[in-house]
């Protein structure tokens, strides 16, 4: 069975942003880095890389030196790039215990320009202390729903200007939706990572075989799905044997979008919540229906008596039988070896016929105060460009179905990843078919003090679910027309 991380048996909020849930999802592996040469710093949980001293980013691709006319005091594209002694990354997810593949990426990089890179998993109030204080990372990486307070008080740098004046990697590499996401008020302020639409449904081969089902295909509907799990679903009492379903405890608006409804008016501006429109009541009367009337999700009540960690837990204990999750618990699934049978395809359509997915993805950031942006650029240039990324798919694990945000790598893995898993091409096309939350500091702030709270209450059946959001709405659009 798969082991989870010490940090994942805490329960989290069911409404922390989904997709900066893989750190907490993700297994320990084995693997560990070698002990680096004596002599070397180490910071909290870190692993330090390459040498010291001072190069041109040209000795292993061609350097950049950004925003010529941006206002970022930049010069000349061929000016070297003058790397300190140390980059600090903080990295949020811990590649450093969970991704081999990315640390020999990263080690690649260091040779490459003989710098030292040291890595620690911090976190969000970690990092933002940091900034606040003027002492940032030279690096760290974000999730797209995350450090909008930091980003309203300017404490984070507009990468756009460098991705225009780098040669070797271009917006219109990445798929567009990345970064759109990434940005806010026309600003870019992470370099996208990976892509992780919310498409995946996972099915036990076990469960359903002994139940005597067929698998859920990609052109079902959601009343297939509920009928599939409800003749699924074993057992007596609260917590039952076998649940039919489970979805990640964060992830609604996929079913505030597969009822016809919008979560707001618009996801670049939100200037208006829409959730108390009668299609996305309808999505979340749905939830709760299948933690309450149904029976076939477990409910947080349920969740918590349990004590399976989380929906990874689930799955891997065999008592769920379908899963809508994201790609990266391949990684789980792989390592839970012989202890789970289970498969692949893509959750749902809606109610008009057509596939509606949210999606997440992480992305890479430079605090305003960095003393040496421009070899910060550099690292986030190569390590999560074609040069970086080509190095890391051909490092890790290669069961790992964790897709880049370049377009063309995206579809190029995905071809790869079909003698594994057959639907893997099918996930990516699911790009197509996403929405992304708004961006912005506001919609942060009206989902924690508004949406959240309600959406936590309606799910546990402890009230109402039309009165409930109809005044988290109101109280959610309060926040997005203050000044």
């Amino acid at each position: 069975m798969t082991t989870i991380p010490s940090r994942a048996t805490q329960t989290p909020s069911p409404f922390t942003s989904p997709f900066s849930r893989r750190d907490r999802d993700a297994p320990a592996t084995e693997k560990r880095r070698p002990e680096t040469a004596p002599g070397t710093t180490r910071r909290g949980a870190l692993a330090t890389l390459g040498g010291s001293a001072a190069l041109s980013a040209a000795c292993g691709a061609p350097g950049s030196n950004p925003g010529a006319g941006a206002g970022e005091g930049a010069a000349n594209a061929a000016k070297p790039v003058k790397f300190p002694d140390t980059l600090f990354i903080a990295t949020i997810y811990n590649f450093q215990q969970n991704d081999p593949g990315y640390m020999a990426a990263a080690d690649e990089f260091a040779r490459r320009n003989n710098v030292k890179l040291e890595f620690s998993p911090s976190s969000v109030a970690d990092i933002t202390a940091k900034i606040a204080a003027g002492t940032p990372p030279d690096v760290f990486r974000r999730d797209a729903n995350t450090f909008h307070k930091v980003i309203a008080d300017g404490g984070m740098r507009d990468l756009l200007p460098y991705l225009q004046a780098t040669k070797d990697l271009k917006v219109g590499d990445f798929y567009p939706h990345l970064i759109k996401m990434q940005s806010t008020a026309g600003k870019l302020y992470a370099i996208p990572e990976d892509f992780q639409p919310a498409s995946t449904l996972y099915y036990n081969k076990a469960l359903l075989e002994r139940a005597g089902e067929k698998p859920p295909a990609p052109e079902w509907a959601w009343s297939q799905l509920l009928d599939l799990a409800r003749r699924v679903t074993r057992g007596s009492g609260e917590v039952q044997d076998q649940y039919g379903y489970q979805f990640v405890s964060g992830w609604w608006e996929q079913f505030v979008y597969n009822h016809g409804g919008q979560v707001v008016d618009n996801v670049e501006n939100a200037t208006k919540c829409l959730l108390d429109s009668p299609q996305a009541m309808a999505g979340f009367e749905f939830i709760v229906d299948l933690q309450h009337k149904w029976r076939v999700t477990p409910s947080p009540q349920v969740r918590a008596q349990s004590g399976l960690a989380n929906e990874i837990a689930w799955f891997t204990a065999n008592r769920v039988a379908t899963l809508n999750h994201g790609t990266w618990a391949t990684l789980n699934w792989s390592q839970a070896g012989e202890n789970l049978s289970w498969g692949m395809t893509l959750g749902p359509k809606g109610q008009d016929g057509k596939w509606h997915y949210q999606t997440g993805g992480a992305g890479w950031a430079i605090a305003k105060e960095v003393k040496n942006p421009e070899a910060s650029w550099e690292f986030i240039r190569w390590q999560f460009g074609p040069q970086g990324w080509k190095a890391w798919l051909s490092k890790r694990d290669p069961k790992v179905f964790w897709m880049p945000a370049l377009k063309s790598l995206a579809e190029e893995e995905a071809k790869r990843l079909e003698q594994f898993y057959p639907n893997a091409s099918l996930v990516v096309k699911s790009a197509d078919y996403i929405f992304f939350r708004p961006p912005g500091y506001k919609w942060e702030r009206a989902l924690s003090e508004a949406i959240n709270p309600a959406l936590s209450e309606i799910q546990q059946n402890k009230a109402p679910v039309r009165a409930t959001i109809q005044d988290a709405v109101q109280k959610a659009n309060a926040i997005l027309a203050a000044g």
